[in-house]
């Protein structure tokens, strides 16, 4: 269940002015004056949340906000506050933005926000409030949104009843209270508003917001990246993280030089400052193409001398050196980058990295990679980015960066059940480096699962053998050649299923394409979604068809249009439908002439999953033993037997039954290896992965017929590499 960590305002003086004021304004809330500190969903709640205590809170200024709850707009009036001793436990992932603040309106009528908003800036706020010793927060479960059932009458405190009284000279009464009109109400909460301020005429005063967003620092080209997705890092790891890169700093540097490229709410400096003295931070800049990050963190942190930049950190040249830089860049995929804007940033990173970047590198690469020319000498730099660089063909230039550019010193792997981000689908891992030149023998500590403080698995292997490695995994396997190891792509061919561009048009039931009249020559069977499949191996009825429910197909046909409306003319009024619903222009059917006839794919002996996270003893990915006539769509890959296995099973058809157990028990112990693990225990593999999976303990008789061949560049199967392709029966 969904549940907020909240610091409650219960001293004598403040909390009950503010309380009496939320009630003349709204009689039926029962809210008392708090500050919400943290949303807790998916995480779990760490320690020092229920034993910080908590000394005063600042309160700084009136504001309002709008927001849209139940599809009814809200207008919030609130007071601003600052708590140093609370800044460092805020976490909102929803509300990266937003502030610490105590309600006093939370309702429907603009009219009336405005009006309060307007009494109360009158008064000078701007004084901190002591709270009784002990005041620490509170943690409460979030309760589901329910019909707002009619307001029960409320009793009141005596110390509201003096309070309401003291300030009003009128006595507090339910009936009485809610038939007040809205302007006695606002009377009524002026008049609060100034006893309150006479009660405090003795406190601390506090300095006045001076924050503002705009351009700070040469350099800046904001607005040339689209603000993306704010993930925030949580503080608990944010102070480990921090924790693990100050540790490697101390031997090199007495003080810090400190810089975070997306600096978000500024989470890493707020841990930074519980690890460090302040007179040991020379400097620290922090840089985010957000207005409304870039106003939250100078709220937060410019007091506590953090100089916060506004603008496109990727555009941004001749910034001071730093000597550590802890970051979280933003998680935005490749598809999600303006083309001009990822072209000239892969110009840049390729002429600084001397290799050519991906086109597939999401935001992320560039950020690491373009960093380096923000790192001192022997500076140090720990990045919290999505797992998936170790083993994607993308991330083989961050991969080969940390080998050959850096000392890369720890690599940490979370475990996809241990939950990072509240936020966030992503599987995450910490890099750790030093600004040095890499020398062989460099040794480099590997981790996975637990924390980066106690991880659960942990292996030292060596830079040169990373290096050599074409993909990374924890704990390491090798990709060293071994003549007694056998590949599945030394015994088949791997090809992705088809991609109809349509598959709500093309793949229809076969007993839905009987009743349309579309011709069986113009179909072929193909295979449903693996979760529809009770077993492994897919039988073949007398006609070719799979045994299978539901039984599918799919439209293939090479004939033009013109012959289709002469023979078929049943066949020609679903393609006009289709044409008509502008299936016919899709990105992939306009590349086909014509355009209803699908890619070429040969009957595979077996099938893969292209991706699954497994069920109790049932693996990720499976291999399924494909008896049928059935093709398969692009959520499988598909098997070809190599010319000398295929040679062998036919003339030894009784071998495939024990092919298939080899292929079920390499799923079983092997897969995780090659594929590539996501959020939420997600495996995938695509073809050229598949390929390098080794078969353990593979037997003679399939070692004799193994055609050892050289990976792909970047794990693709072309269709001219398959052998012969049957299509089965074709209109002639």
């Amino acid at each position: 269940m969904a549940s907020v960590s909240v610091l409650y305002i219960t001293d004598t003086v403040v909390g009950p002015h503010l309380e009496l004021v939320r009630k003349v304004c709204e009689p039926g809330s029962g809210s008392k004056p708090h500050v919400t500190v943290r949303y807790f969903s998916k995480l779990s709640i760490p320690h020092e949340y229920l034993n910080t205590p908590v000394n005063h809170i600042d309160l700084i200024e009136p504001g309002s906000f709008l927001s849209d709850r139940n599809g009814r707009p809200h207008r919030t009036v609130y007071i601003r506050c600052r708590a140093d001793d609370l800044v460092l436990l805020e976490h909102k992932p929803d509300y990266p933005a937003s502030e610490f603040h105590i309600t006093l309106y939370d309702g429907l009528s603009a009219e009336f926000s405005e009006q309060l908003l307007t009494r109360i800036q009158a008064f000078d706020w701007h004084f901190r409030v002591p709270l009784p010793d002990g005041t620490m927060l509170t943690h409460i479960p979030v309760k589901s949104a329910r019909k707002k059932r009619p307001t029960r009458p409320r009793e009141f405190s005596e110390l509201l009843r003096q309070t309401f009284f003291q300030a009003t000279n009128e006595k507090l009464d339910w009936n009485w209270l809610v038939e007040l009109p809205k302007q006695r109400r606002l009377e009524l909460c002026e008049l609060l508003c100034a006893h309150l301020h006479e009660s405090v005429r003795n406190y601390d005063r506090v300095g006045r917001s001076e924050v503002r967003v705009g351009p700070s620092g040469a350099g800046n080209a904001a607005g040339t990246l689209t603000e993306p997705e704010v993930h925030l890092t949580p503080p608990e790891l944010a102070r480990e993280i921090a924790d693990t890169a100050v540790k490697l700093l101390d031997g090199h540097a007495k003080k810090i030089d400190f810089g975070d490229p997306a600096v978000g709410t500024g989470a890493f400096y707020g841990a930074l400052l519980q690890l460090v003295p302040q007179d040991r931070l020379s400097s620290s800049i922090g840089i985010d193409i957000s207005p409304r990050q870039v106003e939250a963190a100078r709220w937060r942190w410019s007091h506590r001398g953090m100089d916060v930049m506004f603008g496109d950190y990727l555009h941004m040249e001749r910034l001071p050196p730093r000597n550590l830089i802890l970051a979280n860049p933003p998680y935005l995929r490749h598809q999600a980058i303006e083309p001009k804007y990822k072209m000239e940033l892969r110009e840049r990173a390729s002429v600084m990295m001397g290799t050519r970047i991906d086109a597939r590198a999401g935001l992320y690469v560039y950020f690491m990679l373009l960093s380096h020319q923000w790192m001192a000498d022997g500076a140090v730099a720990a990045w919290l980015i999505p797992s998936e660089f170790m083993q994607t063909t993308y991330g083989k230039a961050v991969r080969r960066y940390l080998t050959h550019r850096v000392r890369l010193v720890r690599v940490h792997r979370f475990d996809y059940a241990a939950q990072q981000f509240e936020n966030a689908r992503v599987l995450p891992a910490v890099v750790l480096f030093q600004n040095t030149s890499p020398t062989s023998g460099d040794m480099v500590t590997m981790t996975s699962g637990g924390t980066l403080s106690r991880p659960e698995f942990t292996q030292t292997v060596s830079v040169d053998e990373l290096a050599s490695d074409t993909r990374w995994t924890i704990p390491r396997v090798s990709d060293s050649e071994d003549s007694e190891v056998v590949r599945l792509g030394d015994l088949f061919f791997v090809s992705r299923g088809i991609a109809t561009g349509a598959n709500d048009f093309f793949i229809l039931e076969r007993s839905l394409a009987s009743r349309l009249g579309i011709p069986k020559e113009a179909l072929r069977p193909i295979l449903p979604k693996v979760k529809t499949l009770r077993d492994d191996v897919i039988e073949r009825q007398r006609d070719g068809y799979p045994r299978v429910c539901p039984q599918l197909c799919v439209i293939d046909c090479d004939l033009p249009e013109g012959e289709i409306k002469k023979r078929y003319p049943k066949l020609m009024e679903y393609l006009d439908a289709g044409k008509s619903k502008g299936v016919s222009h899709g990105t992939l059917a306009r590349e086909r002439n014509p355009w209803y006839r699908q890619d070429r794919r040969g009957i595979p002996l077996f099938v893969c999953t292209y991706m699954g996270r497994g069920h109790g003893d049932a693996p990720p990915l499976r291999f399924l033993w494909n008896r049928s006539d059935a093709i398969a769509t692009n959520s499988y890959l598909l098997m070809y037997p190599r010319p000398a296995l295929a040679k062998l099973l036919k003339t030894r058809p009784e071998l495939v039954e024990r092919l298939f157990v080899v292929l079920r028990r390499t799923a079983a112990s092997s897969m995780a290896y090659g594929s590539r693990l996501h959020a939420e225990g997600l495996r995938k593999i695509e073809p050229g992965e598949l390929l390098r999976i080794v078969l353990r303990n593979a037997p003679a008789w399939l070692r004799r017929v193994a055609e050892p061949q050289l990976p792909l560049e970047h794990g693709v199967q072309t269709n001219e590499s398959l052998p012969h392709v049957s299509r089965g029966r074709k209109i002639s």
